[in-house]
């Protein structure tokens, strides 16, 4: 019950901070064939290593040109095999405040780049990786449907609600292929 307080206290922030952010309009047809910079939000909890590798792959082969940033948890980075040309960034539990609030520590990590596209792999709505989609004033902010979803990504993907992680990531990368 606490913890749910807590959630609903950062959503509230999360809401009112980026009440005045306007959202520029976006044509998806072409933001992401024009991406140069991504960044890769890992999901809080374990990794499914043959899925997290299909999309990771994909990624890198799509930001080959650019660049691509990975953003996850020091405790589930030990599961992540990546290559070296992939820049990773990883942070600690302390560094989300009692409501669920990324700290100004791990903002000033990500600030030092821009990005065009940002992704969050996370299933479920993880208010930290959501609240650094949207502080990150990236054009394309992509995520799966969740509540409170339209808050902080303008593209959605939907899955069926008895899919998987793997086919969830997969349904994932079709979506991106239509782009």
């Amino acid at each position: 019950m606490l913890e749910n307080f807590r959630l609903n206290v950062g959503k509230k922030y999360a809401r009112i901070r980026f009440r005045r952010k306007t959202e520029p309009v976006v044509r998806f047809t072409d933001i992401l064939s024009r991406s140069r910079r991504a960044l890769v939000i890992f999901p809080e909890s374990g990794l499914d290593g043959d899925s997290t590798q299909l999309v990771l792959k994909y990624l890198s082969r799509r930001f080959s040109s650019g660049s691509l940033l990975l953003l996850i948890r020091d405790d589930v980075a030990n599961t992540l095999t990546t290559s070296s040309m992939v820049k990773t960034v990883t942070y600690s539990r302390e560094e989300i405040n009692a409501w669920f609030l990324p700290r100004a520590s791990l903002l000033r990590k990500l600030k030092t780049s821009t990005f065009d596209v940002v992704f969050d792999l996370n299933m479920a709505l993880a208010l930290p990786s959501a609240f650094i989609c949207r502080e990150t004033n990236a054009l394309l902010r992509i995520g799966f449907a969740k509540e409170s979803g339209d808050e902080f990504y303008n593209l959605q993907v939907r899955t069926t609600s008895s899919s998987n992680l793997p086919n969830a990531y997969r349904t994932l990368l079709k979506c991106l292929e239509m782009f």
